[in-house]
């Protein structure tokens, strides 16, 4: 078993031990300081500690040492970098990170090459599309989706048969964050056919099953319910339903968003206590996050299936929490901070730019949120004068 393997199943089974792990990995001398961070933001992405991991990972590209080291792991931190900063609205940056690590990948003529140079470019395809370039993008998705067709033809080991069906899903994914159902469809019939060779290897577990043919099962339903194909798109919706999609965390987030999108209220509302105990069972703090994804969707199914008294209660709930919400976003950078500042392989610069940038962005968030706020407890008021008065 390689290192990044033996670190992968500490960090399964506990944290600290797989930090420990690390620290005798670096005080053997054996191995770089970049490789040394990458295995930190490894662990420090399973802890949910997205700024530190990627702060991490940004140390571990720094140079060529990572890259000479051990390519694979450089495709990796490319990977996970540029996933952090789109998620983070900042497509740009990761375009650029993308761009870097498939021009070493498309130089890489091994087999890991040609699948991460396949992976760079839909990954390049979906920041391009989040940017608005529309037509480099699908250049992008039919140059890594003709790529990996190939790859999977020529080899389809259970390793190439993931990295086509998260492609194929991610493609789909990104026509559908950006409303481009029409364009979406003419991808399903693709993705469908690598969401089936991936369920029928005998390799598929339970797990890869939902997350990603779930997955592939999930972005149906929405591209069919956007297209007015209700019975086939509940129909798929069932589907990612039978494989347990729903019962994931992302995939319970996902369900909220369907619920939404064909405007079923009452469904949305009856799954709102489900929202709650993942909430509790997670200790999810009172965080824009938890605002995000836990009461927005709440408040949304009160108010649309004529609960105008919850509804009226939760928002008065979030005014009540700004405060709370600010005062905990700045705690977590601060304690990400000093956790930073306690190893003395980052760059503590970097890591302050990057708590500044996190400050600004509550400051803004929390302007935003109050003002969205004051709208939604004035509509939700006239809205329970009005059936109070009639």
């Amino acid at each position: 078993m390689n290192i990044d393997s033996l670190v992968r199943v500490k960090m399964n089974t506990n944290s600290d031990d797989a930090m420990a792990y690390i620290d005798s990995l670096e005080a053997s001398g054996s191995f770089s300081n970049s490789m040394i961070c990458y295995f930190r933001g490894l662990v420090y992405n399973a802890m949910r500690q997205r700024t530190t991991s990627s702060l991490y990972f940004q140390k571990a590209l720094e140079g060529d040492e990572l890259r000479q080291e051990c390519p694979e792991l450089f495709y990796q931190a490319s990977d996970y970098l540029s996933t952090f900063l789109s998620n983070r609205g900042k497509n740009a940056e990761a375009l650029e990170v993308a761009n870097k690590y498939y021009e070493v990948a498309r130089q890489d003529e091994s087999p890991k090459g040609r699948q991460w140079t396949a992976i760079a470019l839909h990954s390049m395809g979906y920041f391009q599309m989040q940017l608005g370039m529309k037509e480099m993008a699908e250049r992008s998705f039919s140059m890594a989706y003709m790529a990996l067709s190939q790859i999977v033809q020529a080899d389809s080991s259970y390793n190439n048969l993931l990295s086509y069906v998260r492609v194929s899903v991610n493609i789909l994914d990104a026509y559908t964050t950006t409303g481009q159902y029409d364009e979406a469809q003419k991808w399903l019939s693709s993705a469908e056919v690598a969401a089936e060779r991936l369920a029928a290897s005998p390799e598929c577990v339970a797990s890869d099953r939902t997350k990603y043919v779930g997955a592939f099962a999930f972005q149906k339903a929405v591209v069919l319910a956007k297209r007015g194909s209700k019975d086939s798109a509940d129909e798929a919706y069932r589907m990612a339903q039978e494989m347990g999609y729903f019962n994931t965390v992302y995939g319970l987030f996902e369900q909220t968003h369907y619920l939404r999108t064909t405007e079923r209220w009452d469904d949305l509302a009856a799954l709102t206590p489900k929202l709650d105990s993942v909430a509790q069972v997670w200790q999810v703090p009172m965080s824009f996050y938890y605002m995000q994804e836990y009461m927005a969707p709440r408040f949304t199914a009160y108010l649309k299936s004529g609960r105008k008294e919850q509804a009226l209660e939760l928002a008065e709930k979030i005014v009540s929490a700004i405060d709370s919400v600010a005062v905990h976003e700045q705690n977590h950078e601060m304690q990400e901070i000093t956790t930073i500042a306690n190893r003395k392989d980052m760059n503590i610069a970097a890591a302050k730019q990057e708590v500044d940038q996190a400050y600004l962005w509550v400051k803004i968030l929390s302007i935003t949120l109050v003002l969205l706020i004051v709208c939604i407890i004035g509509y939700a008021v006239y809205q329970n004068f009005k059936s109070k008065n009639k």
